[in-house]
């Protein structure tokens, strides 16, 4: 929450409608992949500009969106995981995926993101 009054709804509102957007724009380029080339390409043209307009806008309100898929998992993320229950506290972790990504202003979280962590690939010797 930013100041505790009616501007922390609406901020709320906003880093909810984002996530909903960042949620839309991954199932699109998901499905671009099986779209005809000629389609494809004015589909993913359309996606990057809507996807850079979205970062003018956040950047506007002081707002990001930290999608953490690849990071080292730590306590300290500011992520929910919803497979936590899978693996022992002490076994090092990955973001595997990022369902929903943090939604941050400044350095204050609005927003949890939720995440799927998997185990660290160990490299062979």
């Amino acid at each position: 929450m930013v100041d505790g009054g009616k501007n922390d709804m609406k901020i709320e509102s906003v880093a909810q409608l984002c996530v909903e957007y960042w949620k839309l724009a991954a199932a699109t380029e998901k499905a671009l992949s099986g779209v005809l080339a000629s389609d494809g390409k004015r589909l993913e043209a359309q996606l990057k500009f809507s996807k850079r307009q979205l970062d003018v806008l956040l950047q506007d309100l002081g707002l990001r969106l930290v999608d953490f898929s690849g990071e080292r998992f730590h306590p300290g993320l500011a992520v929910s995981v919803d497979n936590s229950g899978d693996f022992e506290e002490d076994e090092a972790l990955v973001v595997g995926k990022t369902i929903e990504p943090t939604v941050m202003s400044y350095m204050s979280v609005i927003r949890l993101g939720r995440v799927i962590v998997a185990p660290v690939e160990q490299e062979e010797e």
